[in-house]
């Protein structure tokens, strides 16, 4: 079995090539050697150092008894300081918990991510910024955003395996669906079903191993089926608005992402949080 094409990688802090080749033509890239240039509160990120910062505030938490989400799955709400002794701290008792939140809720300072230099634009001008935290082999179904993202690997590893703009053979749920960014390929799990998306194709992909301290650019558009590895995983990504020109020239899937916002704004009254379950009927 052939291995798919790797993510480029580019040292820090050269990063003209990154904005040439990467960011202006919509192209992943892999940046390294970001901690050896700047000392920040987010690389010294692990459970305790987090529960200091949020012991006793509530947070949604999405729980799984597969390992595997897609768009379908059970939230319970709990304290930060329960989150971190149910997952790391207590034996195995077959539900795990990934959390999902925003950084605003860290005291200032704390995600600092925004003082890389020759990146910091992409944090200053965020939309949002994600904080992940989670434990063992957890995977994520293949979707898009219709935003720059930034990942930074924090704590253990995590597995993307990248797939280009586009619809056709990715076999998306309904255009006017909170799903409109998921792919029905993958829907029930880390394995797919030749006979019924037999479009899809799965030498298109690349993969993406990022390492501890290291940063992915997702482009926006790109579809992405990502895999938190290690005892502990903590990932920080940001997402801002790509250029109109992005948008134009991705038009299906930029559309796709405006009605989804527009349409969790106008049910829940932001964009941001997600309801206490989300388990809507499949496409």
């Amino acid at each position: 079995m052939t291995s798919a094409p790797t993510v480029p990688r580019i040292r820090y802090p050269a990063l003209n090539d990154f904005y040439e080749k990467h960011y202006a033509r919509n192209e992943p890239a892999i940046i390294v050697g970001v901690p050896e240039h700047h000392d920040l509160n987010i690389f010294r990120f692990s459970p305790d150092y987090l529960e200091q910062a949020l012991g006793d505030l509530e947070f949604p938490v999405m729980t799984t008894e597969s390992g595997f989400f897609s768009y379908e799955r059970d939230m319970t709400n709990m304290k930060f300081r329960e989150f971190v002794r149910l997952t790391f701290r207590e034996q195995d008792t077959g539900i795990t918990y990934y959390f999902k939140n925003s950084t605003k809720a860290l005291p200032p300072g704390v995600d600092d991510s925004d003082r890389i230099e020759g990146l910091s634009r992409f944090f200053t001008k965020s939309v949002l910024r994600n904080l992940w935290i989670s434990r063992g082999t957890k995977t994520v179904g293949l979707h898009f955003d219709a935003a720059e993202n930034l990942n930074i690997q924090l704590q253990g590893r995590k597995r993307f395996m990248l797939y280009p703009p586009g619809t056709r053979g990715y076999y998306p749920s309904s255009m006017f669906s909170q799903t409109a960014h998921i792919s029905r390929v993958f829907r029930d799990g880390p394995d797919y079903d030749r006979e019924r998306f037999p479009a899809f194709d799965p030498t298109s992909g690349r993969e993406a191993i990022l390492e501890q301290g290291q940063i992915l650019y997702l482009p926006p558009y790109w579809w992405h089926q990502v895999t938190s590895l290690g005892d502990v995983n903590i990932n920080i990504n940001t997402w801002s608005l790509p250029r109109v020109s992005k948008q134009l020239g991705n038009w299906n899937q930029a559309l796709r992402g405006h009605y989804q916002l527009l349409s969790r704004f106008l049910a829940f009254g932001n964009i941001t949080k997600a309801p206490p379950t989300l388990r809507p009927p499949k496409a």
